[in-house]
């Protein structure tokens, strides 16, 4: 079976978890939890330091490897992912389904472990991609705030210490926060969550920078 393993950067002044393969997220490990958390969570957890500076080169170079094959919008999205617009490129690839197959296959083939999603809006696409068990995942149009509900807080891309904090008032998942006035919540923590449950529901534009 699959060792969990997980990489670790500095986030201020704290080590989080940058990234977690899919017997570490099985095991209830999370981005942006703290790295001391983590490995009293699952003993034996394997532990690599991240390297940013590397890891930044390596997306850039996936991203024009994507561009060349995949759609004509593609951009690194810092840490670990790739955003693409793959609005009229799905079709050449046979289905949506089919294309996010052939990605995640053949960067496997390449000793590169991938997840992908799509979704109506790229912080959905991003929160399925990283906290769905499943390696692909295509969200059925128009489906608003249905698939994040049962997400950790983390999927909605927020800073880790807000996330913490939101944990210790007892909220668990999006659907919790998704679920709450949001007036409320910008007085305590500011724009950030109204923000990013903005983009991840599709209210505003997100555009992506190739």
């Amino acid at each position: 079976p699959e060792v969990p393993l997980v990489l670790i950067a500095r986030d201020g002044s704290r080590r989080v978890v940058q990234a977690a393969n899919a017997a570490a997220l099985a095991a209830g490990l999370r981005v942006g939890m703290p790295a001391t958390k983590a490995q009293a969570l699952v003993p034996g957890l394997l532990v690599e330091e991240a390297d940013t500076a590397a890891d930044a080169q390596e997306l850039e170079r996936l991203a024009i490897w994507l561009h060349q094959r995949v759609a004509p919008i593609v951009a690194p999205d810092p840490p670990h992912g790739i955003v693409i617009d793959t609005t009229g490129a799905d079709h050449l690839h046979g289905s949506e389904a089919d294309m996010l197959d052939a990605i995640v296959g053949r960067l496997a083939m390449s000793g590169v472990e991938a997840r992908a999603a799509i979704a109506d809006s790229w912080g959905a696409a991003h929160a399925l991609a990283r906290y769905v068990s499943q390696s692909t995942v295509v969200a059925t149009a128009g489906h608003q705030a249905r698939p994040l509900i049962p997400l950790p807080l983390e999927c909605l891309r927020l800073p880790a210490k807000i996330s913490n904090d939101l944990r210790v008032l007892g909220f668990e998942t999006a659907g919790d926060i998704i679920a709450q006035p949001r007036s409320p919540l910008t007085l305590r923590f500011g724009p950030e969550i109204a923000r990013r449950l903005a983009q991840a529901l599709g209210e505003v534009a997100e555009p992506i920078i190739a």
